[in-house]
């Protein structure tokens, strides 16, 4: 016993440099550097990869976020055949997928990322926009920052009142948002559910700097504190610890949680590494199947091969490639803009003007602040380093490996709060994440990339301001008829002027709660935007300057009654002008909510289960909404940013 206890140190620190290898690897145009051998092929049954054979009663087009719910849903009855076809990867159970903190080596990953990056944008001074998603089975719940905020009650409502979306309000919405959901926080409980497949919990860390934000805000009246920013009883405006999407110290996604406990179903064919060329349909315009391109890897190199698949009578394909790549997988099959079709040479089946616009986004600038040396080593971005140098902390891993904690748990930016500001129409327009770290560019993406190649990093803290109900719309438009060609992307961030100032507001709250006496004992100096800028219009050049994406698209297949013009599926989810085909995933979503994304998703996936099943809709009579949503701007109590009254 001696010896094995003796030896079990060395072998653990071992394991611990092992993953640090993986954590601190940075990939290049030339592939990817040394990381850890660790498979997911463990995880997967022999199906994984095999060429789809024969005709199926159901095929999801993207095995991401929503995919694996509705492969789940959709494969529990043995007798119906179900197919996922997933262009990406099958690398959710690598470790930068499953340890939180990981995600700082997920974004341009060319293992984990679609890395697109939008057109020069008119608004922000012809400047391109960074957008990642998800590459992988999962898709971008394996790689966002795992938040779980759904919104309020009034951004589902609306949705129904605004764009006829019956059955989508949120007395409807609300039993599936708890199905999908196993709760531990214990809190609000007729607003979550505890037997549902991704758990939300605390993070299992808290550093010293992000208790000092909560001081700070209760010092400076920014508003109340909020314990639960998902009870839907109370207005979602206030500052306290973000909800996240982790199981035990681990990342809790849609393909380990939906797909994994399910692959070994026999009427499940999950295949990687499928790039689906397009939709096909017969002359009365229902889906028959889909052509794709299937990329095959063997011993002396890959290979693609071209196949067909088809379905069932009655069957159906089901889009969920996501915001970007539903609307554009609808457009190479020849549903969209008929004038924007026929320039590509594509056959038009419908003309649908809706598909590709709407998209929507949560744009966001940065307030960052430098520490006193004699705080030197209090971010996490010091204690995951060796000194200054690039070298992983192996202490750290072993932590998590051992106890599944510490600071590996935590993404970093699982504080903040929700705020009104002078640009709010009643709801909560401003999210503000607070981070214990100090930004390495005024671009918030950009600090987590530039990170991988920085040797030294200097301790702070940082406020990340978001317009949380952007009201500015994009598109998505093809490139070209190559669906290999990624999409061409315009978020028109800024467009809308309010989103300006929001994001303006945001900056001075953020810079409002780091001049507090709380932050007092840290504060050195202010990093970004930097003491010289002041004044409105300043802040103003600064946010079109360094303004970058918080990872939400949607919208860009919204729900709609056929008689509008820009909708582009109906109240089930079914593609208008077409049998046989849906879209289930966040491009359904006509107004963007003002919370994370990911939320939303899993239960339009959910409900979408239950659509295309043909089940009666779930009822949850005991979490009835109040009548009048908490969050309207009369019942609303909490301060706008402006103001220095109490909450």
């Amino acid at each position: 016993m001696l010896q094995l206890g003796a030896l079990r140190a060395p072998v653990l620190l071992a394991l611990a440099w092992n993953l640090c290898s993986g954590l601190a690897f940075a990939p290049t145009r030339q592939g990817l550097g040394a990381r850890p051998r660790v498979s997911s092929r463990r995880a997967l049954t022999p199906r994984m990869g095999r060429a789809p054979s024969g005709d199926y009663d159901f095929i999801i087009v993207g095995g991401g976020t929503a995919g694996c719910v509705l492969a789940n849903r959709l494969s529990a009855d043995p007798s119906t055949r179900v197919l996922v076809l997933e262009a990406g990867t099958a690398s959710y159970t690598h470790p930068l997928i499953q340890i939180p903190a990981g995600v700082l080596r997920t974004f341009k990953n060319p293992k984990f990322d679609w890395d697109y990056n939008s057109r020069q944008e008119q608004h922000i001074g012809g400047r391109s926009v960074y957008l990642c998603r998800g590459k992988l089975l999962g898709g971008s719940s394996c790689t966002n920052v795992l938040l779980y905020n759904r919104g309020d009650q009034e951004d589902y409502d609306n949705w129904v009142k605004d764009y006829a979306a019956e059955g989508w309000g949120a007395a409807q919405v609300l039993p599936y948002f708890k199905r999908a959901e196993s709760d531990d926080r214990g809190m609000s409980p007729q607003f979550h559910g505890k037997t549902g497949p991704i758990a939300v919990s605390d993070v299992r860390y808290q550093n010293p700097l992000s208790k000092t934000f909560l001081e700070a805000c209760a010092e400076t009246q920014v508003g109340r504190h909020n314990a639960d920013f998902n009870d839907w009883s109370v207005p979602q405006a206030g500052y306290g610890r973000f909800s996240v999407n982790e199981r035990n110290g681990r990342r809790s996604s849609s393909s380990k949680e939906y797909l994994e406990p399910v692959l070994a179903r026999g009427n499940l064919d999950v295949v990687k590494g499928a790039l689906v060329k397009k939709v096909v349909f017969d002359e009365q315009k229902r889906a028959q199947g889909v052509e794709l391109e299937l990329e095959q890897r063997g011993l002396f190199g890959s290979s693609t091969k071209q196949i067909s698949v088809s379905l069932n009578s009655g069957g159906e394909v089901v889009l969920s490639g996501g915001a970007i790549n539903s609307p554009q997988l609808l457009m190479l099959s020849g549903l969209g803009p008929q004038a924007h079709l026929q320039e590509h040479g594509i056959d038009v089946v419908k003309d649908l003007a809706g598909v590709g616009k709407n998209l929507q986004d949560h744009p966001a600038a940065v307030v960052s602040y430098e520490v006193k040396d004699e705080h030197a080593g209090i971010s996490p971005t010091s204690q995951l380093r060796v000194g200054n140098t690039k070298l992983s902390n192996p202490l750290p891993v072993l932590r998590w490996l051992l106890r599944k904690s510490g600071l590996l748990t935590s993404t970093g930016c699982d504080h903040g709060g929700f705020f009104k500001t002078s640009a709010s129409r009643g709801q909560t327009d401003l999210q503000i994440r607070f981070l214990a770290a100090r930004a390495l560019s005024p671009d918030g993406m950009g600090s987590f990339t530039d990170f991988r190649d920085a040797s030294s990093h200097k301790d702070g803290f940082s406020f990340q301001a978001i317009a949380a109900r952007a009201r500015s719309r994009g598109e998505v438009k093809l490139a070209s008829a190559d669906p290999r060609e990624k999409a061409q992307i315009t978020t028109n961030y800024l467009a809308d002027k309010l989103d300006l100032e929001t994001l303006r507001e945001g900056l001075k709250l953020g810079r409002k709660i780091g001049s507090s006496p709380a932050f007092e004992n840290y504060r050195q100096q202010e990093v970004y935007p930097g003491p010289e800028v002041q004044t409105d219009e300043q802040l103003d050049e600064y946010i079109r300057k360094t303004v970058h994406t918080s990872n939400a698209l949607v919208g860009t297949c919204r729900i709609g009654a056929a008689s509008d013009v820009e909708a582009v599926v109906d109240s089930n989810l079914k593609v208008h002008g077409v049998t046989g085909l849906r879209v289930c995933d966040a491009s359904v979503i006509p107004r963007i909510p003002g919370g994370q994304t990911g939320a939303a998703a899993f239960m339009v996936a959910e409900r979408a289960a239950d659509l295309i099943l043909e089940r009666a809709p779930l009822e949850d009579p005991a979490s009835a909404l109040p009548k009048q949503s908490p969050h309207s701007a009369k019942a609303d109590t909490v301060p706008q940013v402006g103001t220095l009254s109490p909450a």
